[in-house]
């Protein structure tokens, strides 16, 4: 199967999931740029430390929501297999958007130019975001019936593992 074959199955087969990554996504997107407009704007931050404020704030949010929403993974919380990962492809959209921010924030003093570098970089990483969280983090999870549940996950020998959330 080509790329393009299993993408489109990947979208056909998860369209719901795909809408509420979208839909958590634009949550994130108006929380995170709301606060950097008011850290920029009104506290007169730089675009930098402005940006590291609305990320830390509206990733956690963000968080809850792909795992609890999205994904609908209510079990408990690991850390080392789910939390950190996730903070650390977050902080890869980080990383461009704070280097994207820094470069506009020294050409210009236009708010809307710093928003437009944070959209963009942060845009840069969403799709392998998804795919991370969608085949690492969260699971596999099964559509039917109306609702969401996770797959069984297999143990190295084949026989279904206990406790892997």
């Amino acid at each position: 199967m080509s790329l393009l074959d299993s993408t489109r199955a990947h979208v056909l087969d998860n369209w719901r999931r795909l809408l509420r990554y979208c839909g958590t996504s634009a949550v994130g997107v108006v929380l995170g740029q709301t606060i950097l407009r008011v850290c920029y704007d009104l506290f007169g931050w730089s675009g930098l430390v402005s940006n590291l404020v609305a990320f830390v704030i509206a990733n956690i949010p963000v968080y809850f929501l792909y795992r609890g929403w999205v994904w609908d993974d209510n079990g408990p919380t690991q850390w080392g297999r789910v939390v950190l990962p996730f903070w650390l492809v977050s902080l890869a959209g980080l990383a461009l958007s704070s280097l994207a921010v820094g470069l506009v924030d020294a050409a210009t003093d236009n708010g809307w130019f710093i928003t437009a570098a944070s959209v963009g970089a942060f845009g840069t990483v969403w799709l392998v975001k998804y795919a991370v969280c969608d085949r690492y983090l969260f699971g596999t999870l099964v559509e039917g019936e109306g609702h969401s549940e996770r797959a069984p996950e297999l143990a190295g020998d084949g026989t279904q593992s206990a406790g892997v959330r």
